[in-house]
């Protein structure tokens, strides 16, 4: 059976190539939005506030560092299990990268809703929203593949283990006699 490509590559190959995307985007991600994220003077508001919405937003803002170094280190293990997971075959590691990416890029969007705010300079806002908005998009692009590829290995692991099935019970069977292997017969035939 001939694999199928898309955009010139096999799911495999997509599915490699999202893995190595997102440990560099997460990388670049870290090292240009750390300067918006950090903020200095919380513990000054943070006695003023009454509302429980607001106090909810403002840790948000104040830890906001914090939570986004923090997912972006699972993201990057959760990225090697992937990197793992094509290399071994394994599906439900490709299934948990899945997951994961759509609830990082969730968190990113709301700490980027709540953190875009304080930012003074209009153009710096827009450039920020452009590198999530794209990030998102190349995310949902190299989904595809990963999904496609977690699909593939997971029909051939359910076709492997009916295929093993089938074998032992024909095997048991005493309808049909077992073959000698060509290989013993030919090693006895040098050994004489």
């Amino acid at each position: 059976m001939k694999e199928q490509h898309w955009c010139g590559m096999t799911a495999r190959m997509g599915s490699l190539l999202s893995g190595v995307f997102t440990i560099t985007a997460v990388d670049l991600y870290l090292i240009f939005e750390q300067k918006y994220l950090r903020r200095n003077n919380c513990t000054e508001h943070a006695s003023q506030i009454k509302s429980a919405s607001i106090l909810i937003k403002l840790f948000i803002i104040c830890w906001s560092l914090t939570i986004v170094f923090f997912l972006s280190f699972i993201t990057i293990l959760v990225s090697c299990l992937l990197l793992y997971s094509v290399y071994a075959h394994v599906y439900r590691g490709l299934v948990i990268y899945i997951v994961w990416i759509f609830f990082y890029e969730t968190v990113n969007i709301v700490v980027q809703c709540l953190t875009n705010d304080d930012s003074s300079v209009g153009e710096v806002r827009v450039m920020r929203w452009f590198g999530l908005v794209s990030r998102i998009c190349m995310h949902c692009f190299w989904m595809f593949f990963v999904i496609t590829y977690a699909y593939m290995i997971y029909k051939n692991k359910n076709q492997g283990n009916i295929i093993s099935y089938n074998r032992r019970i024909s095997s048991s069977s005493g309808d049909f006699p077992r073959r000698k292997s060509k290989i013993l017969n030919f090693s006895r035939r040098y050994s004489e």
